[in-house]
């Protein structure tokens, strides 16, 4: 009897619980329904309205994680609506006053979205979603410790609950209702951590990176380089997935080397900051501002072969980041869109292209007329087969021997194939157009050969002789030998080309090139040929004659094959790559110092778009070519996780009133540097501010 009581009362207590977390279920929901309704004033723009029905539910339902997230939430983004409504009033200012009343008018708002969603972490402490939302309301406060801390929360979390029991935006629509399915908790979970991964990266690219610039150009200029170079080298320690934080630790380097004293030659320190750079340029190889400094130390340093190499590189690079995420300082390289942005680099490269072949040119000049023709303008024929076969490897690929044998036979380099038929080489262009006529007849009309003169090509071709000559000869190991004839434009003729990225290309599709062109020039010729009259007195064949004898003379032009220009479309990256070695391991150029002054000429000081005007060299802009392919694409950082302690790190950035006066005081000074390049020997300790909190007002926190 007693055990069937205590039966009994077991079941009446279950059922009384299950009622009980029905009734909770039934009040949970319907306190949701009243969150949706919220969500769609909002969402009908009827935001005062909504904000003020959000915080009644909230207060009459305080224990809900859902109603204290959709207040955090309209309030959060209330407060990006009047930040940029105040923008818009102060006409688009971001700095000084501009940037105080966007903090005005966002701040009380983002105070109550703060004070919302900590309430709905604390009833929801296993939530990514409310960890996300929190950390941005965080981080658009400026206080980037405690969002950097949600953030970490939010991607660690080891059980999380399913953000749609505490978001009441998941299913609000009809026909979504598969949004609330537990069977998608997991996909939710991860979209949560995908937004909070995503946060964390631009707050870190887009504020935290920024401010340890500034912070760590501003020691450089009041502790002295030395102090400037050592924190440059800790913030790229810190963020070492950032291409600004890398390129930080090159620049501070250079500005080191800058500062040595004017006795020392630079060149091995200059090598240690290209050491840097090149891991940097590696790590980022769309990062076009790392491939500028990157190319502008190696033609610092006379390695101009690599320099063009970099050049290029950039100047093909398929969709290059926006160089204002990458530069230092920030904002030093202007320009209303990205588009601009690469352009004004693509002018840096191409004046740095022309500066290597300046300095070519003049060492050229500088070689005395044995140096220029001993083992340089001649080139062994294993050496030019070899150079081609990297760009064409079919079986019956050109072969210096043919050519030779070919010229020696003719005495002359062109030749004609026809451009319907293509079964033989022709030299004259009288049997060319003969065999034309006659074989070709629906193509080439024969009367075209009573229209034009065929010793006109010999006309037509005069032009194409650059070189005083080239000939055929042995080197002193009895191997077989082209050499180029020395004349006042052979510097042009054969390094002018390399310059603009000419390089070489295979005789097939030259010669197949040049058939295309060749038929244009026949169909236009026999379109001319349809209407003229056959009266040759009249008017109208006299005025329709010339053009037809203009169209053969350009076919004869653009149809001719010169095995001299294959030639030098194979010698002239050779040539060119091996006058550059000369350069490089030249005596005088490898024992020259190399100073401040020479750093200077190629690396202007960038200054920031607030403290000085539009100057920035680029050269003759209007007269250089663009080559650089600019897609105005949205750039997108790849997902991240610093692992460091970012507050902990950025502590170390902050200068101390206190330290400055300290250095001011000090003597010591870092060996081999100017005398105005001191450092301080005192540990930055026990700074005043956290970096990584507001270092402005104390109403800042509460502001955008």
């Amino acid at each position: 009897m007693a055990h069937d009581a205590v039966a009994a009362a077991t079941a009446v207590s279950d059922s009384e619980g299950a009622v009980e977390l029905l009734v909770a279920a039934a009040a949970a929901e319907s306190v949701r329904e009243a969150a949706v309704d919220v969500l769609v004033l909002d969402h009908k723009g009827y935001l005062d309205a909504a904000l003020a029905r959000a915080r009644d539910l909230m207060l009459a339902n305080q224990g809900s994680a859902v109603v204290h997230r959709l207040l955090g939430e309209l309030n959060y983004a209330t407060a990006v609506r009047a930040a940029c409504a105040a923008e818009a009033k102060d006409g688009g200012a971001v700095a000084g006053g501009g940037m105080g009343a966007m903090r005005s008018a966002a701040g009380p708002y983002l105070a109550v979205a703060r004070d919302a969603l900590a309430s709905a972490r604390r009833l929801a402490p296993n939530c990514v979603d409310v960890a996300a939302v929190l950390g941005d309301a965080f981080a658009a406060s400026r206080m980037y410790a405690e969002a950097e801390s949600e953030y970490r929360r939010a991607l660690s979390i080891p059980d999380p609950s399913d953000p749609a029991l505490h978001n009441a935006t998941y299913g609000m629509f009809d026909g979504y209702e598969h949004e609330r399915d537990p069977a998608f908790a997991a996909e939710r979970v991860e979209e949560a951590r995908a937004q909070a991964r995503a946060s964390y990266t631009r707050m870190t690219a887009e504020e935290l990176v920024p401010m340890a610039v500034h912070k760590v150009l501003e020691a450089g200029i009041l502790l002295g380089a030395a102090e400037g170079r050592r924190r440059g080298k800790l913030v790229a320690e810190t963020f070492p997935n950032l291409a600004r934080a890398r390129y930080l630790e090159a620049y501070t380097d250079l500005e080191f080397v800058r500062g040595l004293d004017a006795a020392i030659d630079e060149r091995p320190f200059l090598r240690r900051t290209l050491a840097t750079v090149a891991r940097a340029a590696a790590a980022f190889p769309k990062s076009a501002v790392l491939a500028a400094f990157h190319a502008r130390l190696l033609f610092v340093l006379g390695q101009y072969d690599a320099a063009e190499r970099e050049c290029r590189r950039a100047l093909d690079m398929e969709e290059p980041d926006d160089p204002r995420l990458d530069c230092v300082p920030v904002g030093s390289i202007r320009g209303e869109n990205r588009g601009e942005r690469l352009v004004s680099l693509a002018c840096v490269f191409h004046e740095l292209l022309t500066k290597i072949l300046m300095c070519a040119s003049d060492y050229w000049d500088s070689m005395s007329s044995e140096r220029q023709r001993e083992g340089f303008l001649q080139v062994r024929f294993d050496v030019l087969e070899h150079k081609y076969r990297k760009v064409d490897l079919s079986p019956d690929a050109f072969a210096m021997s043919d050519v030779r044998s070919f010229v020696e036979e003719h005495k002359c380099w062109r030749f004609w194939d026809c451009p319907i038929c293509d079964r033989k080489k022709f030299m004259d262009s009288g049997v060319l157009l003969s065999h034309m006529c006659i074989k070709h007849p629906r193509a080439v009309l024969p009367r075209l050969q009573y229209l034009v003169d065929p010793t006109l090509s010999e006309e037509a071709l005069e032009d194409g002789d650059f070189l005083g000559g080239v000939t055929f000869c042995e080197d002193p190991a009895k191997q077989d030998t082209i050499c180029f004839n020395k004349t006042s434009d052979v510097f042009k003729w054969l390094f002018y080309a390399p310059s603009s990225g000419v390089g070489a290309k295979p005789v097939s599709e030259m010669r197949e090139k040049k058939r295309k062109k060749g038929l244009m020039f026949l169909e236009s010729i026999k379109e001319k040929m349809k209407t003229l009259p056959t009266d040759k007195s009249s008017t109208e064949f006299s005025e329709a004659l010339p053009r037809i004898q203009e169209l053969w003379h350009d076919f004869l032009k653009a149809s001719a094959f010169d095995y001299l220009e294959a030639i030098l479309g194979i010698a002239r990256p050779f040539l060119w790559r091996e006058l550059k070695k000369r350069m490089i391991g030249d005596p005088k150029q490898a024992a020259k110092w190399i100073s401040a002054t020479d750093i200077d000429a190629i690396f202007t000081k960038e200054v920031g778009p607030s403290h000085a005007e539009e100057d920035h060299e680029t050269g003759d802009n209007e007269q250089v070519k663009i080559y650089m392919k600019v897609v105005y694409a949205n750039f997108t950082f790849s997902q991240m996780i610093i692992e460091n302690d970012l507050g902990a790190e950025l502590d170390k950035l902050y200068i101390d009133p206190k330290i400055i006066d300290n250095n001011q005081e000090s003597d010591a000074q870092v060996k081999g540097e100017r005398s105005d390049a001191t450092v301080t020997n005192t540990e930055l300790t026990d700074p005043a501010i956290n970096m990584a909190e507001s270092g402005d007002d104390p109403g800042a926190n509460n502001s955008i």
